[in-house]
């Protein structure tokens, strides 16, 4: 009986763009998203057929096991969305309003 996989996949540029860099196109490193087990996590990538874990320029190789929980995993995952996180803020076409209260003073005796 197989038990559940202990590797948690994230799909995406935003997951692995937080353990390594934007490698050219001509790399053979084709970056996916990111992947934890334990204390062992780190961008999730293809080399040449096989799951590698990166982070930053060091690449980690997985064992044959830990390659078949990953491609099980990676066949039930849905379709990566490339849209963006973030929305460019809105252009303001007036500066905002502000609004000064003059206050009262009072002199402190001596």
């Amino acid at each position: 009986m197989k038990t559940k996989s202990r590797w948690s996949v994230r799909l995406g540029l935003p997951e692995w763009a937080k353990h390594t860099y934007e490698r050219s196109p001509e790399d053979p490193l084709q970056l996916l998203g990111s992947a934890r087990r334990g204390m062992q996590n780190g961008a999730l990538a293809k080399l040449e057929g096989k799951f590698v874990l990166v982070v930053g320029d060091h690449v980690t190789p997985l064992s044959h096991a830990d390659n078949k929980d990953i491609a099980a995993l990676m066949a039930r995952a849905a379709p990566v969305d490339q849209t963006p996180l973030f929305q460019p803020a809105p252009v303001r076409t007036a500066p905002p309003v502000v609004v000064v209260i003059k206050r009262r003073r009072v002199p402190a005796p001596h």
